[in-house]
């Protein structure tokens, strides 16, 4: 008994110390960091989503970009995204299918250790997002939204899906956003900053326009941010054109190689007239039919083989166009869908065990959209610094998504911002107080 009440007045006398250790560790971003990595690891290595169906000659192992990468890790060079050989490809933008092409050829095409390794390495920059994010937070907002932001990304099954399920740019995209959210407001700090950052700067927006192009629309509103907030913008403007220039240089390989494939400039990639004609054509309600698609649809696949890239995107580009001269009203009605789709998800077959889920899963979708929202008119109304680039994310890049089918990784470069956004909004509410009129005595 002595010995059981020593050893009860020893822990409560290194409880303090423990519970303050314990508190340092978490409070950690590092730790944070290593927490999130190895969840998405242990995901996919414990749920085995690397067993990527085998369907259709594992079609769902990238898709499109499953077919690159094959052709690259063959020595077929960037072509045949498809099922059938057609030659040389600007279907997507390049770095993530010579990524994807370097992991089949090391571990083999389409087996399930190139699956666990290029899933592993989208979850390194989903983790990584943490990071970037609790600087975010630290620079606009202050320490407890930075924590509760970068657990709430570590830990929340929603964005866990993205990098441990899909083989797609989709992880590595919505980092490279992120750390370009970053460097522009430590840019806005210190207008003294070194050649050396814009130089960084303009690699970065280069890396990101080889690897989802759509985001590149917001590199003039950050450069305009920049511009308006410098109280030297002769010079600002000087780096800022500087910037761009070195965007341009990064590219440049890759347009050189298009143009001398193609025999005319293709800016980073070509399949934007097909996805314009999928979502709006006479077959359409508004999203995308499925049999105009040359990866769905052998009849398509053919027309694509026997016309070439070029000439097929340039048709769907003709079909596009006499579409919304034909029917501008539908094309405008369509945009406005597909504008609620973006934010709500669009319809999805959702049955399980026999209950439909449709309804609960667009009022999930919503309801994310919603706090998102609320967080930054809350950012805004108390102008919060760097209020104009969270608003940009939100308002400006979904709008190309808009015109094509919005499927629901389409949002995910935004979702870090969104999910900053909703923390900041949960962390204010908690802190009003409701004094009710008939308390209890």
């Amino acid at each position: 008994m002595a010995d059981l009440a020593t050893s009860r007045s020893l822990n409560q006398k290194t409880s303090p110390y423990s519970s303050a250790s314990s508190r340092k560790l978490t409070h950690s971003i590092f730790f944070i960091v290593l927490v999130a990595f190895f969840l998405r690891v242990a995901v996919i290595t414990v749920g085995h989503t690397y067993k990527i169906t085998p369907r259709r000659d594992h079609f769902q192992f990238g898709w499109e970009m499953g077919r690159l990468a094959r052709s690259i890790a063959l020595g077929k060079g960037f072509s045949n995204p498809t099922d059938l050989t057609t030659g040389a490809s600007a279907w997507a933008p390049p770095l993530y299918p010579y990524i994807l092409g370097g992991v089949f050829k090391v571990f083999g095409i389409y087996t399930a250790a190139s699956a666990w390794v290029i899933l592993t390495f989208n979850s390194i920059f989903a983790a990584l997002t943490c990071l970037t994010l609790y600087l975010i937070a630290l620079r606009i907002f202050d320490i407890r939204v930075a924590r509760a932001t970068a657990w709430t990304w570590a830990l929340f099954p929603y964005v866990l899906y993205w990098p441990t399920r899909v083989v797609w740019e989709t992880s590595l995209t919505a980092f490279l956003l992120s750390l370009a959210l970053l460097m522009t407001l430590r840019l806005a700090e210190n207008e003294s900053q070194n050649t050396l950052e814009w130089i960084g700067f303009g690699a970065l927006w280069g890396v990101i326009l080889l690897t989802n192009t759509a985001v590149v629309s917001l590199l003039p509103c950050f450069l305009l941010w920049l511009l308006w907030k410098s109280r030297e913008r002769a010079r600002l403007l000087a780096k800022a054109s500087m910037c761009i220039v070195v965007a341009a240089i990064v590219v440049s390989p890759w347009l050189v190689r298009n143009y001398q494939v193609f025999g005319k400039l293709v800016f980073v990639r070509d399949n934007l007239p097909l996805e314009l004609h999928m979502a709006n054509n006479e077959h359409s309600e508004g999203l995308w039919t499925r049999n105009e698609h040359p990866g769905n649809d052998a009849d398509a696949m053919r027309q694509f083989q026997e016309t070439g890239e070029l000439r097929f995107m340039e048709q769907k580009k003709i079909e596009f166009n006499q579409f919304v001269r034909e029917h501008p009203g539908n094309f405008v009605w369509f945009s406005l869908q597909r504008a609620a789709y973006f934010w709500i998800a669009p319809p999805s077959f959702t049955n399980f065990k026999g209950y439909d889920l449709e309804i609960s899963r667009h009022m999930n979708f919503f309801l994310g959209a919603a706090f998102a929202f609320g967080g930054l008119w809350l950012a805004l109304r108390n102008r919060i610094r760097g209020g104009f680039l969270l608003a940009c994310c939100l308002l400006v890049y979904p709008l190309p998504y808009y015109m094509v089918n919005p499927f629901p990784r389409y949002k995910h470069p935004i979702e870090p911002v969104m999910t900053l956004l909703v923390v900041y909004l949960m962390i204010e509410a908690s802190k009003v107080q409701i004094h009710w009129p008939f308390k209890n005595k």
